[in-house]
């Protein structure tokens, strides 16, 4: 606890009456060059900071817990903050503390939070920084730092959720109410911090009380948070306008972002854009998992199928991909119009290379705009953004539509250029900034601070030939300024009716007199008006560019999509892509097709193709079909299910596809079950994730659907893991119809095509010679005649002698099958039967002739390295010999 309030200093009065308006919220107060953070605070942040805790006076009664950090490092420490869920309060000093009299002001001017960055450059320019609000008819999301802002018109709780998943928004902001009904669910969404009333209802300007745990207040009768109290703050009336019919979820996002950044946020971003859900492609969190759309299972971006078509040059444009690939189309006609623009720029590859080569200086176009409007912005900022504008400007020559935009383009890059000195001082707050010819006065600033060297030698001259002192020299120093300094030898030379005495030293005398004093107070005067007129031109400079916000965040968003539809072009050249083709809900314009639906001529998986040598394959597949593959692991099944489905995303995506030719159904959703993963924090199994996957499938998939299978059912035992395999194959068969591909080691299944005549078998081909296996990875129509699973043990490396074992007991077991009863009962029995043990006669391996085992161990010895080609010719012959 902190002293009395009679007890408290000035400082620590002013601290708190901050504090009590900010309880929810790590206070960062500034002090001179350091921000300082006391009490629980304190506490709370030392740690997390990896700062050491101290106390405000270790001499005294006053143990205040506090901790502090240079002002020019708390971006890496504001971000650990933030990692954690914390809320930040940033407490400026907002006068000049030369012209404060008595305690210096001070007010919060930034409130920060996971989704709220204070400094955007610090984020991973590859992801986004969402903010999520829902309601019963909508959930919005907002980028603060790059301005995106946009919502889906959806009820269903589930869907929402789904879309939260997808997005992975970093604050998800709910009134008190929702928190209480909408369920843990939502509240338990990886990396979302939730916040408890931001109201907006039917004034999105309005901050409303925010309850949380807050620290205690030894200056404070109450625990009551007083932010409420803050005065609420208007934004541009454009934006309210528009604002006014944006759902409930939107203005509450609003409402929030104006209430932790201020006014000049909402200058910065875009207007709430409706964006389809139902109507496009539907991808959920785990078919994206399994996929690896994103992130391979191991959690990595290489590898995955992002990291292998992006090809996208600015970071603006490496989001957008995501966005698409997230959610793709399922209009023709939009996918189409994509396409016709890759297929535009692959037709003009000169200009299509030097728009890349100027998309190269774009860099992170929408989060420079962004860092504008923040408190912290730096000149520097406004001159990269100037930098970038003149590739702009280039590329907006092959847009004669953009003429306007180009013309805004080239004002603002000439302006900046203009105003701005070459080389930009880091603590710009001291002037230096500003060129001259921008503004009379500051060049008459800029010549008596720049040249007042000259002006103090001229004056320096005059005195010495005016005192005949050879040896007199003007100086200047922080406590004295500036000063005449005489050696005594020469003090009685000294006109003491014009010289006034400053300070003795040993060896001289230091004078001032009205000139030197008067040049003094011009100098001084001039620096400091100098910055201060920098500073007032600087954040002119900041209104005039934010006025012209709206223009450039289009022209943001049309970067982004050029680089996209740019950098698929080059993907398309560089790896042999084709342009699909659609048909469209089962209408078959092309009767060459012969009814098919799916036709992948050459197909190849983007991924896999970057890294091995790749097989293509034709892959053709008729409307509600199943190709039910069979044949060992590591043949191919999985990748080759795989790629259709990429094949798929991609198509609708807008993309090219790693195909000769590709014909596709426009799907109105894709399900996968690949692979293994628990969720152990959930309490789930392997099986179970399985089974609640698989359920939702058979669920909602409907004809226009595709569904990718592999291995349903081996969780369980042998029994019910056929009997369920088969049983989900017949549903999705008989009652969804969906496309289907259905990769299984049940051989079983495959006597379904005796019933079922739209499923179709099929295996990878293998080739097998003297029992060594070879993997064609190619695609054959039929069955495979075996699963080869201890041939592909053996190539793994297990013992022999486990191998062998492996085959006597798999003999026994076909052979327990072939003469078994049908009943399951005894066909349970005569697997045990024929997995018993046996004596060590039927499993002892053949006999080998001695020198044959001395032949075997002397290869195995056989140092190849150190051996000359007729030195092994001889040992072979050698061998030859032993044999006979």
């Amino acid at each position: 606890m902190g002293k009395s309030d009679t007890e408290q200093t000035p400082l620590m009065k002013q601290y708190w009456e901050i504090k009590s308006a900010h309880l929810d919220k790590i206070l960062l107060f500034r002090m001179g060059d350091f921000f300082e953070i006391f009490y629980e605070d304190a506490q709370t942040a030392a740690p997390i900071m990896g700062v050491a805790l101290t106390s405000r006076n270790k001499k005294s009664v006053d143990q205040t817990p506090m901790c502090g950090v240079p002002h020019h490092s708390i971006a890496g420490h504001i971000n650990r903050l933030l990692a954690h869920g914390l809320k930040v309060a940033i407490c400026d000093q907002i006068e000049d503390p030369k012209h404060a009299k008595g305690i210096v002001k001070r007010a919060v001017t930034r409130i920060l939070s996971p989704g709220m960055v204070f400094d955007p450059d610090t984020l991973d320019v590859l992801q986004f920084n969402y903010i999520a609000a829902v309601d019963t008819k909508t959930v919005s999301f907002l980028e603060p730092t790059t301005g995106e802002a946009f919502y889906y018109p959806v009820s269903q709780k589930v869907e929402q959720l789904a879309l939260l998943k997808i997005l992975q928004p970093v604050e998800l902001v709910l009134s008190a109410t929702q928190k209480e009904t909408l369920g843990e669910e939502f509240l338990q969404i990886a990396v979302c911090t939730v916040h408890d009333d931001v109201g907006v209802s039917k004034n999105p300007n309005t901050r409303v009380k925010t309850e949380s745990n807050t620290p205690s207040n030894p200056n404070s009768n109450t625990q009551a948070d007083k932010s409420s109290n803050i005065n609420s703050i208007s934004q541009s009336a454009d934006f309210r306008e528009n604002l006014k019919d944006s759902p409930q979820s939107a203005q509450r996002l609003v409402s929030y972002a104006l209430y932790m950044q201020g006014e000049d946020v909402v200058k910065t971003l875009r207007e709430f854009e409706a964006r389809e859900y139902e109507n496009r492609l539907q991808l959920g969190p785990d078919v994206l998992r399994h996929l690896e759309v994103f992130k391979t299972y191991k959690g990595d971006i290489k590898g995955s199928l992002f990291e292998a078509i992006n090809r996208s040059l600015t970071a603006g444009g490496s989001r957008l991909l995501k966005q698409w690939l997230c959610f793709p189309l399922r209009s023709e006609k939009k996918i189409n119009e994509r396409l016709d623009q890759i297929q535009l720029w692959l037709a003009n590859n000169e200009a299509l290379k030097d728009i890349r080569q100027n998309l190269r200086g774009v860099g992170d176009f929408e989060r420079r705009l962004g860092k504008i409007s923040h408190p912290n912005s730096h000149p520097r900022d406004l001159k990269t953004l100037a930098s970038t504008l003149q590739n702009v400007d280039s590329i907006l020559q092959y847009f004669p539509e953009q003429k306007d935009v180009q013309k805004t383009v080239l004002f603002w890059h000439r302006e900046m250029d203009r105003i701005f000195v070459d080389e930009l001082p880091q603590n710009f707050r001291e002037g230096g900034l500003i060129q001259k010819g921008v503004s009379d006065e500051l060049d008459e600033l800029i010549s008596l601070s720049t040249d007042s060297q000259s002006q103090v030698l001229a004056l320096e001259q005059k005195e010495k030939e005016l005192t005949q002192i050879p040896s007199l020299k003007i100086r200047y120093n922080n406590v004295f300024g500036y000063y005449i300094e005489v050696t005594h030898t020469h003090t009685a030379k000294v006109p003491l009716d014009r010289y006034q005495r400053k300070q003795t030293l040993t060896n001289a005398e230091r004078y001032t007199t009205d000139e030197l004093a008067e040049l003094e107070r011009k100098v001084v005067t001039a620096r400091t008006r100098r910055a201060e007129l920098e500073i007032e031109i600087y954040q002119q400079l900041k209104r005039d560019l934010l006025a012209e916000m709206s223009t450039f965040l289009k022209l943001a968003q049309f970067l982004n999509e050029l680089d996209v539809v740019c950098g698929l072009a080059w993907q398309a050249f560089e790896n042999n892509y084709c342009r699909p083709q659609f048909i469209v809900a089962g209408s078959f314009a092309d009767k060459t097709t012969n009814d098919y639906e799916l036709v992948l001529k050459s197909s190849r998986h983007p991924v896999v193709e970057q890294n091995v040598s790749f097989v293509p394959n034709d892959i053709v597949l008729k409307k509600g079909q199943c190709l039910l593959l069979t044949g060992p692991n590591m043949a191919g099944k999985s990748t080759l299910m795989r790629q259709v489905a990429i094949a798929a995303i991609l198509a609708q995506t807008g993309s090219f596809v790693p195909a000769k030719s590709a014909l596709l159904p426009i799907y109105d959703r894709i399900f996968t079950r690949i692979g293994a993963s628990d969720f152990l924090n959930e309490g789930l199994s392997t099986f179970m994730v399985e089974m609640k996957e698989t359920a939702q499938m058979l669920k909602e998939s409907t004809e226009q659907s595709l569904v990718i299978l592999d291995e349903v059912g081996r969780g369980t035992s042998t029994y019910d893991g056929l009997s369920l395999a088969q049983s989900i194959l017949e549903y999705l068969l008989t009652q969804k119809k969906p496309m289907i591909f259905f990769a299984t080691h049940y051989h079983e299944l495959t006597q379904l095509s005796q019933v079922h005549s739209d499923l179709v078998n099929s295996h990878m081909a293998i080739h097998e010679e003297k029992g060594q296996l070879r993997f064609l990875y190619t695609l054959l129509i039929g069955p495979a005649v075996r699963s080869y699973g201890i041939q592909v043990a053996r190539l793994a490396g297990l013992p022999a002698s486990v191998t062998k074992r492996a085959e006597a007991l798999l003999q026994r077991l076909e052979a327990a099958t072939t003469t078994g009863e049908s009943s399951a009962s005894t066909q349970q029995l005569d697997l045990w039967t024929a997995l018993a043990p046996v004596s060590e006669v039927e499993v002892a391996l053949p006999e080998v002739d001695p020198r044959v085992e001395k032949l075997m161990q002397q290869v195995k010895d056989l140092s190849l390295q150190t051996m000359t080609p007729l030195d092994a010719l001889n040992k072979i012959a050698q061998w030859q010999q032993e044999l006979q």
